[in-house]
């Protein structure tokens, strides 16, 4: 079985979606890509030549960028988004980003022949012409052209450091939550995803192309310093988040224990930036707290879900096999951020009779549909009277729960409208050992309706 994951955030988890592709079909597709990439480069060498354009030497290969660009073709949510043009564009607007004395601007010399990329680097200028870039085909060769010429202008340029340029600078055209993860932060994503790490206890996403917390953790840096949901990180250590993926900033904020990270935050209500210096401490997540508030007449049990981790319905059940005479459940979701999709199927399957529809997905790759089989439930569980609380900071996972017993008529939801997260993204583990995570398909609630920045 192979497995997608959906949502990354600071505490480390991912939301998991089963996801079976079938190999054969994919190792064909690849092949034909693959072959499809060898005959572009062929036929722009060739069309060079007989516009009496000096012959280019082929380029050198860019494995990681072509890795990049299959999965992209195959599986991306949005396909309309991956105009050659624009992804040109992305990749460019980085390069210039990370290397502020290389300009490299396309000049269209022709709607048939191609662009020129007049390519800058201090006081050495060169001018490099490209076909007319119809595809993503197109845009790798004219990215491998780009890269041997960048390596001949400036030695000290590694080929690896220029294809995660232009990947990054593909990636920020699509979506915020589809990024690249060089080895470093992958290893680290990889090592959290057990519900332990070294940070200030941040949860956050991104809301109108800005950084955004979703929660901070109970007992955190983040949360005793008064850190609210809806804050916008503006700044980490004195640098602009503006041009920072999502993992850029995670990694930034995680670090050796003791060692302080400040934060400028943007607050509504306050004019000016609020500065926050938090000192890193090792999380541990706990997943599941039970408190009794039962009176003399009634028997109310309240249930805390902080996030959804390796093993939350399971330490749910236990701690809910008790519960035989309460008279109530309160289920709190509050500053959830979300987690393991699966995790959030099965603490709604807790509570749902059989075949009511939890949740199911749509995208181009991934298309699935989640009733409740009663797996995990206890008959005792579905008979409670259930309140449900959530907050805006609620989301993904913690969004699902609410949205299936929402809408089953099964929980009463109090609270405020949750974060709205409701797109699906699975993880490539890349050749180079770093990793890819790309937005393949979006959540529906039981009625068939999405919450992606709308909310519960």
């Amino acid at each position: 079985m192979r497995f997608s994951k959906l949502e990354k955030n600071t505490s480390g988890q991912e939301s998991i979606l089963p996801y079976k592709m079938k190999k054969n079909n994919i190792h064909f597709k690849c092949f034909v890509i693959l072959l499809s990439l060898f005959l572009a480069s062929c036929s722009i060498l060739g069309s060079s030549r007989e516009r009496g354009i000096a012959a280019v030497q082929p380029p050198p290969e860019a494995p990681l960028l072509a890795e990049v660009l299959m999965h992209l073709q195959l599986d991306y949510v949005e396909p309309e988004k991956l105009d050659p043009e624009s992804l040109l564009q992305g990749a460019l607007t980085e390069l210039g980003r990370m290397i502020p004395e290389v300009t490299v601007v396309p000049e269209l010399q022709d709607k048939t022949l191609g662009s020129v990329l007049n390519i800058s680097f201090k006081t050495e200028k060169t001018l490099l012409p490209v076909s007319k870039i119809a595809g993503l085909y197109d845009l790798h060769i004219a990215l491998q052209m780009l890269m041997k010429r960048l390596l001949e202008m400036n030695p000290q340029l590694t080929q690896l450091k220029i294809e995660q340029m232009f990947v990054r600078g593909i990636l920020n055209q699509l979506d915020a939550y589809s990024v690249f993860l060089p080895q470093e932060i992958y290893n680290e994503f990889n090592i959290n995803i057990g519900g332990q790490f070294a940070g200030v206890g941040l949860v956050v996403g991104t809301r109108d192309d800005q950084l955004t917390v979703i929660a901070p953790m109970d007992g955190s840096p983040a949360a005793l310093a008064g850190m609210k949901p809806l804050d916008r990180i503006v700044a980490v250590d004195g640098e602009k988040t503006e041009h920072m993926t999502l993992d850029e900033i995670l990694h930034r904020l995680r670090g050796n224990i003791g060692t302080p990270v400040t934060l400028s935050v943007l607050r509504k209500g306050h004019a000016k930036a609020l500065q926050f210096e938090l000192l890193r401490e090792d999380i541990q997540v706990e997943s599941v707290e039970t408190y009794d508030l039962s009176s003399s007449k009634q028997t109310v049990s309240y249930v805390r879900i902080k996030n959804f981790q390796i093993d939350t319905s399971r330490e749910l059940k236990n701690k809910l096999g008790s519960l035989n005479m309460v008279d109530g459940v309160i289920l709190d979701l509050r500053n959830n951020p979300g987690g393991l999709l699966e995790e959030a199927i099965r603490v709604s399957d807790l509570f749902l009779p059989g075949k009511k529809r939890i949740v199911s997905t749509k995208g181009t790759v991934v298309s699935s549909v989640h009733d409740a089989k009663q797996f995990f439930a206890a008959e005792h569980l579905l008979n409670i009277p259930l309140v449900l609380l959530i907050n805006r900071g609620s989301a993904s996972a913690a969004e699902i729960v609410a949205a299936a017993l929402k809408q089953n008529e099964r929980a009463i939801v109090i609270g405020e409208q949750s974060f709205g997260k409701g797109t699906v993204q699975t993880l490539w583990d890349l050749k180079d050992g770093s990793g890819l995570k790309l937005t393949i398909g979006e959540y529906l609630t039981p009625s068939g309706r999405s919450i992606h920045n709308i909310g519960v």
